[in-house]
C-alpha cells in the first residue's frame, strides 16, 4: 500500500470517529464494563529507506485494556511487544544474510468506534497515538544493530471485529497499520540524509473478556 493510500485510509478513519462521536458523545449510563484482549499474528515493518529493509517480518504479542465510554465509544490502553524472526534480510549492495530485527515495544492510547451491525458482534474503526521503543542489540545475528535503545512518537489506525462467544468472552480480530518517526540523527535507524517513518502492517487474533 502506497503512503499516499495509506494517509488517505487514515484520514478516513479519523473523520469516521469524529462523525460517529457527534452521534455518540454522551456519556455512558449503561452498565459499563472493563474489557482486556490478549492478540498475536503477524507484524511486518516496512517502507522505510534509511535503515530497515522493506517487509521485515515478526510477531506481535498485544495486551489491551478498554474501559467502555458509551455504547459506542471505548478508550483503549495498548501495549505491543514485536518479537523478531530470523530470516534472509538484503542488507544492501547485493548482500543478503539471515539477521533478524531488534525487539520492538510499542505504547498506544487509542479510541475504539464499534459499529452495531450484528447482534452477536461488531466490526469496528479505531486511531490512536503514543510511542514505539526500539530495544539496543548490537548481536551479530541484529539488523540494525544499535548500541542504545531509540523512543520515538507513532500513531496507528485500523479496524476489527469482536465476535461474541458468550456474555463475557468475544474474539477479536485486527487490522493496524502503524507508523513511527525517529529522529533524523537516530543511531542506527538514519544515514546522511536524516530518518524516514517506519510504516508497519499488523495482523492479529485473540481473544477478549468483558467484565
Amino acid at each position: 500500500m502506497k503512503k499516499s493510500m495509506k494517509l488517505a485510509v487514515a484520514a478516513l478513519v479519523a473523520l469516521a470517529l469524529v462523525g460517529l462521536s457527534s452521534t455518540a458523545g454522551a456519556q455512558y449510563e449503561g452498565d459499563s464494563r472493563a474489557e482486556a484482549s490478549v492478540t498475536g499474528g503477524v507484524h511486518i515493518l516496512n517502507e522505510n529507506d534509511t535503515a530497515l529493509p522493506d517487509q521485515v517480518v515478526n510477531v506481535p504479542l498485544v495486551a489491551t485494556v478498554g474501559y467502555r465510554l458509551t455504547p459506542m465509544f471505548t478508550a483503549e490502553g495498548e501495549f505491543t511487544w514485536i518479537i523478531p524472526v530470523t530470516q534472509t534480510l538484503d542488507l544492501g549492495q547485493g548482500v543478503s544474510a539471515e539477521r533478524k530485527s531488534p525487539d520492538i515495544l510499542a505504547y498506544q492510547a487509542n479510541l475504539r468506534a464499534d459499529l452495531p451491525v450484528w447482534s452477536s458482534g461488531a466490526p469496528y474503526v479505531a486511531a490512536g497515538l503514543g510511542a514505539l521503543t526500539v530495544l539496543s542489540n548490537t548481536d551479530e545475528d541484529r539488523f540494525p544493530q544499535l548500541e542504545e535503545s531509540e523512543t520515538m512518537f507513532a500513531l496507528n489506525f485500523g479496524a476489527g471485529l469482536n465476535w461474541d462467544l458468550g456474555s463475557r468472552w468475544a474474539l477479536r480480530g485486527d487490522f493496524r497499520e502503524l507508523v513511527a518517526f525517529p529522529s533524523d540523527n537516530a543511531n542506527g535507524l538514519s544515514d546522511a540524509s536524516g530518518a524516514d517513518p517506519i510504516w508497519m502492517e499488523r495482523v492479529t487474533a485473540g481473544l477478549a473478556y468483558r467484565f
